[in-house]
């Protein structure tokens, strides 16, 4: 579904993406968000980057930012990310994460409940299954945002990643 709407126009993807969002969707993303909370593992509580002058700031957090325009393209990556995910930046700028990290178990309903919070302009977040370059399946506790100009304009949207383990 996503990737069918990467080429629809902005407003126009936004309203099919709210047609599509369903009972199943809004339960997905309850489930998701439960998942956020209920993983015992420590919950990268810090406050994500809202703008780029915050992203230059050093952290171990593994991120990525992206086009804030379907497909969502990848515009930069940190070097955590390239550890945790595998790709360097030369081959993940201008990829979509869905075609770098998706794999067969990771649940689209989840990505797609996301994405509707996401182009609402909202903070959302989900435990998902990623796979890294060299096929390693992960879980994934996943949080992202809009990445804002000084104007409070939406320019980007950015992710942060958080590893963790839940007996997979």
């Amino acid at each position: 579904m996503a990737y069918s709407l990467a080429f629809a126009e902005d407003e126009l993807a936004f309203e099919v993406f709210e047609s599509m969002k369903d009972k199943l969707m809004e339960e997905q993303l309850r489930i998701s968000q439960s998942q956020l909370r209920s993983v015992e593992q420590p919950v990268d509580r810090d406050p994500l980057p809202r703008t780029f002058r915050e992203l230059r700031s050093p952290t171990s957090r593994p991120i990525v930012v992206t086009d804030k325009d379907m497909p969502f393209s990848i515009v930069e990556v940190n070097q955590a990310w390239e550890g945790l995910c595998g790709y360097g930046y030369a081959e993940s700028h201008g990829k979509s994460l869905g075609t770098l990290l998706q794999g067969p178990e990771t649940n689209m309903a989840s990505v797609t409940a996301m994405m509707s919070q996401l182009l609402r302009g909202e903070e959302a977040g989900t435990v998902i299954t990623n796979y890294t370059k060299n096929g390693r399946r992960f879980r994934n506790r996943l949080r992202v945002g809009p990445l804002v100009n000084d104007a409070g304009e939406t320019t980007h949207f950015v992710g942060v990643l958080q590893e963790i383990q839940d007996g997979m």
